[in-house]
C-alpha cells in the first residue's frame, strides 16, 4: 500500500523537486526542524556557449523564482536562499510532520543526503512527463552545457555534449541515471566518465606527480546536445547555452546518436594503476582493472550488460577475448 500512495502522490512538480534533492539535496531533522537544503554549484563565475557568455550566480538566482514558485505550491514552509562564493542554496524549512515531508522521506527510502541517494522506484514506474521533469530538475542542478564539454575524439571529433555530474561516493546513480535516460527516454548516452583511476588518470601521470586521489572526482553522464534537448532545462541559461550547442551539432551534420550496447571493443588497455586498491572505491570495483568505462556499468548493475556478463566466467576475461567484449 505505501507503494501505491507513493506513485500517487508523484505528479511533475514533486519529480521535478525530486530531481533538486537527488543531484545536490540534504535532509535534516534537529530540535523539531525540518530542513531540505539544495545547492546550485557553480565551480565557474561564467560559462561560455559557442558565441554566449553567462554569469552564472545572477541566472541561478533569477531562474530559481520559477521554481520557487513550483516548491510553494506542493508545500507549507517557509522557502529561502542563501549563498556564497561559489554555490546558491535553496532551502525549505518547516517544524511540520506534514504529508508532504513524509512523502519525500518514502519516496527517499529514508536516505538523507545526495551522497547516498537514488532514484525513486517510483519514478521509473510514472508517466513519461514524470520521468523527464525529473531529470529536468537534475540537470537544472547538476548538469551543464557548455561549448568545452566537446568530444575530442572519434567518429563524433567535435561534437558538442551536456554533461550530469554525480558526486564520487555515489556509485550506483550514474546506472540509474542511464538507465532512466536510455532505456525509458529513449535518449542515447555517449559514455560516463567515472571518477576511477582507470578512467580519470589512466596513465599514472596525476599520481606520479604526488596527486595520489586525484582521480577520485565526480563521475559524468556525458550526452550529446542535440539529444539532449529531448530532456533541455529549466534553468534559461543553461536552455539558451544547449540551444546554442545542439543547433552547432545538427549543422555539423553528426546525425543520430548511438545507444550504448554491449559488446564494445577496447580501443586502448589502460596500465596498472595504484588506486585499484584504493579505499575510496567500492568494495565491488576495489582491487580489479578496468579498460573501459562500460565494463565499471556492468559491475555495478547495468541493465543492458546484465545479459552479456552472464556469457562471462569473471571480469578478467574482459580485455583478453580479441580485444572486446
Amino acid at each position: 500500500m505505501r507503494k501505491k500512495i507513493a506513485i500517487d502522490y508523484i505528479d511533475v512538480d514533486v519529480a521535478y523537486l525530486l530531481g533538486f534533492i537527488v543531484a545536490r539535496g540534504k535532509l535534516s531533522e534537529e530540535q523539531r526542524i525540518k530542513q531540505i537544503i539544495i545547492e546550485f554549484p557553480f565551480k565557474n563565475l561564467e560559462v561560455e556557449g559557442i558565441t554566449r557568455r553567462v554569469v552564472q550566480r545572477d541566472q541561478i538566482l533569477l531562474s530559481l523564482r520559477e521554481a520557487t514558485k513550483r516548491v510553494n505550491e506542493l508545500v507549507d514552509a517557509q522557502i529561502r536562499q542563501e549563498e556564497n562564493a561559489h554555490t546558491v542554496y535553496l532551502i525549505i524549512e518547516t517544524m511540520k510532520n506534514s504529508m508532504f515531508w513524509r512523502n519525500i522521506k518514502t519516496l527517499l527510502r529514508g536516505k538523507t543526503t545526495y551522497y547516498e541517494f537514488s532514484i525513486p522506484e517510483e519514478i521509473f514506474e510514472s508517466s513519461e512527463d514524470v520521468k523527464r521533469e525529473f531529470l529536468r530538475g537534475y540537470a537544472d542542478v547538476a548538469g551543464s552545457a557548455r561549448a568545452s564539454n566537446i568530444d575530442w575524439g572519434g567518429k563524433e571529433k567535435g561534437r558538442h555534449r551536456v554533461y550530469l555530474d554525480v558526486l564520487n561516493l555515489n556509485w550506483t546513480l550514474p546506472i540509474e541515471l542511464c538507465h532512466l535516460i536510455q532505456d525509458h527516454l529513449e535518449v542515447p548516452v555517449n559514455t560516463i566518465a567515472y571518477g576511477h583511476p582507470n578512467i580519470r588518470d589512466p596513465r599514472c601521470i596525476e599520481y606520479n606527480k604526488g596527486r595520489i586521489d586525484a582521480w577520485a572526482r565526480e563521475h559524468q553522464i556525458k550526452i550529446f546536445a542535440d539529444e539532449f534537448e529531448k530532456i533541455g532545462f529549466y534553468m534559461t541559461h543553461k536552455q539558451e547555452v544547449l540551444k546554442e550547442l545542439a543547433d552547432y551539432n545538427k549543422e555539423r551534420g553528426f546525425g543520430k546518436a548511438k545507444f550504448c550496447n554491449p559488446p564494445k571493443k577496447i580501443r586502448t588497455p589502460k596500465l596498472p594503476h595504484p588506486g585499484e586498491n584504493s579505499e575510496k572505491l567500492p568494495k565491488e570495483l576495489r582491487g580489479k582493472h578496468f579498460d573501459s568505462y562500460w565494463q565499471i556499468c556492468a559491475i555495478l548493475g547495468c541493465l543492458r550488460y546484465s545479459e552479456y556478463l552472464k556469457t562471462q566466467a569473471r571480469l578478467s576475461k574482459f580485455s583478453e577475448q580479441n580485444g572486446e567484449v
